[in-house]
This record gives structure tokens, C-alpha cells and sequence, in this order.
């Protein structure tokens, strides 16, 4: 049996990692998903989400998980001294880091104990920060190998101990070329652990279904966050609106800048052109992609990692898209061919790029046509699945603990 050790199972976001479980149970992987939150409560569930809750191990309450994790250690004092030292120390320079990080342990004891009567025989964090903490600190009292996924901020920004968890996985998963790379030079003792296997998609459940295009619909698709640069995109549907260029601008998604961006669309007299309309799960977010005219993410570079799946997902639904240009993107995007790169920070030739795609349909369509076809060359997610399927099998074969 597998254990996927996460934040928390369901999330509203992450969808990329619920379409890849559901391949993997569709795929008859053995496996179990071990959250270090509760579940969530007050917002709509992904569908996919509702098969695997059956799966799903949450953390007991407060009494009873710390009387687990005394009884774990107990039997195991000097380990456990000797691991929260070793976090206390790889942490030392981020205090919030390190409460987060203590807070886990106690959950990782008690889910060592749960594993290890289930006969897990090796388990995978699906991001380096909490989760991988907590998988290696399971592995370490329970000797279960471990492995886990890096994918963006948890790799280029919270990176505490980043190193010993690359040192001591048996391998790593990431999610592009660059990320591989740069985690090899963070640890090039651990270089040839590291693959790179992409986040896949469904292209038939992308694929145009007959939904007609909205000709001046421009949509956008992820979490509130500074990062994507989403107030840069409505300013350049003000510019084009100061064009008296017709444009629609809808941002699915709910974050901590829902604030800022609403007063910016009021300051701007954009009520009417751009929508705010919430955090929707997959099968309501892949409509939208059917109606829009294109997708636009023009994230920062300093601040925003990895590989949008917005954009894998746009492409997917034949949409071309536009974003700024971060370093992974040319493993998906050729400028003028499969996407526009526009500049960071540049609402105009945001707005240049939009009304291009908007006024040129037979060059939108071209260029999202291209897009699509390289998803479906590197991104399918059932030749994702089946890589990752075969790599955990094959770590489910040869693992158990010491």
C-alpha cells in the first residue's frame, strides 16, 4: 500500500493532484491519503473529490492525537528527541516555519503508528514543505521509504530543510525541466532521484464539446494572490475598453486579494466588464473554458513558480492563451505558435496582446490548435497516470519498512 501525506484532502485548489489520484485508482493503485488538516467544512466539494473520501485518514482530535504521539514516543525517545532537534535546528532562521512544523509532528507520530498496522510500504508527500516534513518524520521512526513532489513556492521560496529532504527521499517527483534542475543543484548528491513527470490532463473532458466561443470573453483562473498579476489583467481590459475594443473578463477563483481587486474594478468603472465570481470546483471551471475567447495569466516571475495549470488546461480546451513569460513555460508555450508572452507588469501590452487574439480569430485559433496538440503530445494525463502508477507500484513492490 501507498500513503499520500497532504495538507489537507479535499482542497480547493490542487485540482491537478485530484485528477491524478483518481487516474491512480482507475489504475488500481493500493493506496491510502493521510490529511494533516481536518476535513473541510462550508464550501462545495470537486465531485472527483466525493470517491476518495473513503480513502481519506484525518488526524484525531487534539487529546487523543497527542496521547498517540506520547505512546509513539516512547517507544522510539531517541529518535524523536533526535528528530525534533534536527527541525528545531533546520528551521531556526523562520519561527513561523518552525511552529508549523512542530505542530505536524505530533500528527506524523500518530499517522506512523496508523501506517505501519495498515501495512504501508511507502509513502509520498505531495509538496516539500509540511507534508514532506511530516513524511520524512514517519519515515524516520517507522523506516517506510519516502518520496515526495516539489512544485513551486514550496520548492523556490519555503525551502526549509530542503536539502536532508532531498538527501533522504528515495526519490522526488517535479512537476517541469527546471524545476529538476534546480533542485538537482540544491542537492547534486540527489540529482539522479529527481524525475520530472507533468501534470496531465483529461483531453477528452477539455476537448470543445460544440459550446460556442464568446467572442470577447477573456478568462482567468486561480487563487486571489498578488503573484498572478491579476490586477494588471483588469487594468488592460481598461485600456481596451479606453479602445472601444468589447471585453469581458472573468477571474474564477478566492483568495486574500479579493478586496484589493474588487475596489480596483470599481475605481476603474469596470462593473460591468469584469466578474469576480468565486472559487468553483473542476466540472464548473471546465464550461468556462469552453466559452472563452481567450486565457490570460500574466503572473511575476519573482514570485510565481513552476508551470500554471491554467494555462495547461486553456490550451487543452483549445483556448489560446496569453501569459508573461516565467522560466518553465517554454516546455509548453513557443511565443507566437502555441501562446503570447507579454511582459511582467505591463498592462498595455497586456491589453495588445488580448485585442490581438480577440480581433484575429483565425490566428487565435491557429495558435490554440498548436497549443493543443503539444498537450497532448507531453501532458496527457493518461500517459501521466501510467508513469506515476508505475513508479509507485514499483516503490509498493520494493518498500516496507527496515
Amino acid at each position: 500500500m501507498i500513503a499520500f501525506v497532504v495538507n489537507q484532502f479535499p482542497r480547493q485548489v490542487d485540482a491537478y493532484f485530484l485528477r491524478e489520484l483518481v487516474g491512480l485508482a482507475r489504475e488500481g493503485l493500493d493506496f491510502s491519503i493521510y490529511s494533516l488538516l481536518p476535513a473541510p467544512s462550508g464550501w462545495k466539494v470537486h465531485e472527483d473529490a466525493r470517491q476518495l473520501l473513503e480513502r481519506t485518514i484525518y488526524p484525531s482530535a487534539p487529546g487523543p492525537r497527542l496521547a498517540k504521539g506520547a505512546a509513539q514516543f516512547l517507544r522510539h525517545p531517541g529518535k524523536s528527541t533526535r528528530l525534533a532537534g534536527e527541525i528545531v535546528r533546520g528551521h531556526k532562521s523562520m519561527p513561523n516555519a518552525l511552529a508549523k512544523s512542530l505542530a505536524v509532528f505530533p500528527q506524523a507520530m500518530e499517522f506512523s503508528t496508523d501506517m505501519q498496522a495498515r501495512g504501508v510500504r511507502h509513502l509520498h508527500a505531495n509538496w516539500a514543505t509540511y507534508p514532506a516534513t511530516a513524511a520524512m518524520i514517519i519515515s524516520r521512526l517507522s523506516g517506510i521509504p519516502f518520496s515526495f513532489s516539489g512544485h513551486a513556492t514550496d520548492i523556490f521560496v519555503h525551502h526549509a530543510m530542503l536539502e536532508e529532504k532531498l538527501a533522504a527521499a528515495r526519490f522526488v517527483i517535479t512537476c517541469t525541466s527546471f524545476n529538476r534542475g534546480y533542485l538537482g543543484d540544491k542537492c547534486p548528491e540527489a540529482r539522479e532521484k529527481v524525475e520530472t513527470i507533468y501534470h496531465g490532463v483529461d483531453l477528452e473532458r477539455f476537448a470543445r464539446n460544440g459550446a460556442p466561443r464568446e467572442a470577447d470573453l477573456i478568462l482567468s483562473v486561480g487563487t486571489l494572490r498578488t503573484c498572478k498579476g491579476f490586477d494588471d489583467l483588469i487594468r488592460s481590459v481598461a485600456i481596451l475598453k479606453q479602445r472601444q475594443k468589447s471585453a469581458r473578463l472573468e477571474i474564477l477563483g478566492e483568495g486574500e486579494e479579493r478586496e484589493a481587486l474588487e475596489n480596483l474594478v470599481r475605481s476603474l468603472g469596470l462593473e460591468k466588464e469584469v466578474s469576480l465570481p468565486g472559487y468553483l470546483p473542476q466540472e464548473e471551471i471546465i464550461p468556462a473554458y469552453h466559452r472563452a475567447a481567450a486565457v490570460a495569466l500574466p503572473a511575476h516571475h519573482e514570485d510565481h513558480f513552476g508551470m500554471p495549470n491554467i494555462l495547461i488546461e486553456g490550451l487543452a480546451a483549445s483556448v489560446p492563451v496569453v501569459s508573461t513569460e516565467l522560466p518553465s513555460l517554454h516546455e509548453l508555450i513557443e511565443h507566437e505558435k502555441s501562446g503570447l508572452f507579454v511582459p511582467e507588469r505591463n498592462p498595455e501590452a497586456l491589453a495588445d496582446a488580448l485585442e490581438r487574439l480577440l480581433d484575429a480569430p483565425d490566428f487565435a485559433a491557429a495558435i490554440a490548435e498548436e497549443g493543443r496538440r503539444r498537450v497532448a503530445r507531453d501532458f496527457d494525463m493518461r500517459e501521466t497516470v501510467r508513469t506515476l502508477a508505475a513508479r509507485f507500484a514499483e516503490a509498493d513492490r520494493t518498500g516496507g519498512a527496515d
